[in-house]
């Protein structure tokens, strides 16, 4: 995994479930361990097409001809689609270890109730259950987290809506041209677009997981 992965409480958690269940794997213990899988490929995925977007746009060939501006999109695609799905698949690995302590309130029996996991629900579900745990400060750190707003609405309209325009600008005079702004929020685009959002991440996913590892230490012997 990438060095900023918080790879420690990543293998914590994972470690700590597969010990306490002693070789066993009832259902919910298998939605747990393929969305922590999941949870890693999606990483490494944002991370390959986040250096590929930046090659691309640093390139001198950068800014020229549709070929360009089309390998462009599709690394920006992958990096945040796979972003977001990656918080998506620790929220479901989150909701299959409620369903491991307290089935009932964490129903993952049919398909209905899996297309039915969210992080939302997720959060709704360890409100209910666990009112008061130290992890439902880390949930909400990371909703309201401006950066996770963010990877949400961009993830959103990539997928349901719109393949973005951009905002050229053209230097008179000055050596220094300023970068290109994608028509989501105006965000620049550069060096730095994926490489900073790509910090956020495994910033959210370090407290995150820290948490985590927490709860099922205390709950899981």
């Amino acid at each position: 995994m990438p060095s900023e992965f918080p790879a420690a409480p990543f293998e914590r958690v994972y470690l700590r479930m597969r010990a306490s269940l002693a070789g066993q794997h009832p259902p919910a213990f298998e939605h747990f361990s393929s969305a922590w899988n999941a949870l890693s490929f999606r990483y490494l995925g944002l991370a390959a097409e986040g250096e590929d977007f930046t090659k691309s746009i640093t390139s001198p060939e950068g800014s020229r001809g549709l070929e360009h501006r089309y390998l462009q999109e599709r690394h920006l695609f992958g990096f945040f689609s796979n972003g977001f799905s990656a918080f998506e698949s620790y929220f479901y690995g989150m909701f299959a270890i409620g369903a491991l302590i307290r089935p009932p309130d964490f129903p993952l029996a049919t398909p209905k109730d899996q297309q039915n996991v969210s992080p939302g629900s997720t959060e709704r579900a360890y409100l209910r259950s666990f009112p008061g745990d130290p992890l439902l400060s880390a949930f909400a750190a990371t909703f309201a987290d401006a950066a996770y707003r963010e990877w949400r609405e961009v993830r959103n309209v990539l997928t349901h809506r719109t393949a973005p325009g951009r905002t050229i600008f053209v230097s008179i005079g000055s050596d220094d041209d300023l970068p290109p702004l994608w028509k989501i929020n105006n965000i620049p685009l550069d060096a730095a677009t994926a490489a900073t959002r790509k910090g956020h991440a495994a910033r959210m996913l370090s407290r995150l997981l820290d948490a985590t590892a927490l709860f099922v230490e205390a709950r899981f012997k």
